[in-house]
């Protein structure tokens, strides 16, 4: 078990750290080296997936059913990043080159998506909640959990006349809408489904089998977070070092906590904590918001610490990917 972890996190940061670091050889813009930092962002999900490789066997669907799955995803999320280029006020690539690129990047996501359909039964265990949702209701709560978040503060605070921190102004309510919708979509596609499999989906659950929930949270926070310093510090807007203790450690350890939660009670669904990451990464980008408000976050993380008892160690379980959920006690 310890050498698994040690193992994902060795490929999972050789992987993102390579191509990250390559990237900033070239510059890392919103108009140049972007697409090729990108793909370092599948380095956990491509790590999950080799170490939970087991062989074929008989209950895999038909090959046909993971090419077309895949091909559909490839074709949509290639649709999805120009798109969100374009909104975001990015020329379209110039050149046949930098089409392919983009075409070859994503083919990432809709890989690790279809991996549901494929005949290795470790692979399609560990991806198996990303295509069937089985419960709506947490990926429901997951994905409105940032719009009350954010829109309930900003309203008291627009009532008070407190100054609230706006979205880019689009001309109409629709444009705002898809590009709320298309924002989401492509952090759902080219940041959640990248690093969630990794993350929740393979190494939370193995922590668990050692220590609580609120350990496991912990031990899982620092190299999640540590995992973006290439980034971090490389940006076109640098991160300050006052910069990333508040955002990865003050704001990213309550969030960890929350992720972990979800998982845990949506008895280990996948695909509610990729959503709720794609909501955090997207909502704050087009929806208004009062800065103050995002204590909140440190008090729901502490609210669901006690009443989940999350210090405390959770049942051994046999599967990885699906947890025995906890008898609900706290509603949201």
């Amino acid at each position: 078990m310890k050498r698994q972890i040690w193992l994902y996190l060795i490929f999972a940061y050789a992987f993102t750290w390579l191509i990250w670091l390559t990237a900033q050889q070239f510059g890392v813009g919103p108009d140049h080296g972007e697409y090729l930092a990108a793909f370092g962002a599948a380095g956990p999900a491509l790590a999950a997936v080799f170490l939970s490789r087991r062989g074929p066997d008989s209950a895999g669907d038909p090959l046909p059913a993971r090419l077309l799955s895949f091909s559909v995803l490839w074709l949509f999320a290639w649709a999805i990043y120009t798109a969100n280029d374009k909104l975001r006020g990015i020329p379209a690539p110039t050149s046949v080159f930098s089409y392919a690129i983009v075409g070859l990047l994503a083919m990432i996501p809709a890989w690790i998506l279809s991996g549901a359909f494929t005949r290795d039964s470790g692979v399609r265990e560990l991806l198996h909640a990303l295509v069937h949702p089985g419960n709506w209701r947490w990926q429901a709560t997951s994905f409105f959990f940032w719009p009350v978040m954010l829109l309930v503060p900003a309203a008291l605070a627009h009532l008070f006349h407190r100054p609230l921190a706006w979205p880019q102004h689009r001309d109409t309510l629709w444009l705002s809408a898809a590009y709320a919708g298309i924002s989401f979509m492509s952090s759902f596609l080219f940041t959640a489904a990248l690093e969630e499999p990794g993350w929740r989906g393979f190494l939370l659950p193995r922590l668990q089998q050692h220590f609580s929930p609120l350990l496991a949270s912990l031990f899982l926070w620092f190299p999640w977070a540590l995992w973006h310093v290439p980034l971090d510090f490389h940006r076109p807007f640098r991160f300050t070092l006052a910069n990333y203790l508040l955002i990865r450690v003050v704001f990213l350890i309550p969030i960890t906590i929350i992720l972990t939660w979800f998982y845990n009670r949506s008895g280990g669904n996948l695909l509610t904590v990729v959503v709720f990451h794609a909501a955090m990464n997207a909502f704050p980008f087009v929806l208004p918001y009062y800065p103050p408000a995002f204590a909140l976050v440190i008090l729901f993380a502490i609210v669901v610490i006690f009443t989940d008892r999350m210090w405390r160690r959770r049942p051994v379980i046999t599967g990885f990917s699906t947890p025995t959920p906890t008898p609900p006690d706290f509603a949201v």
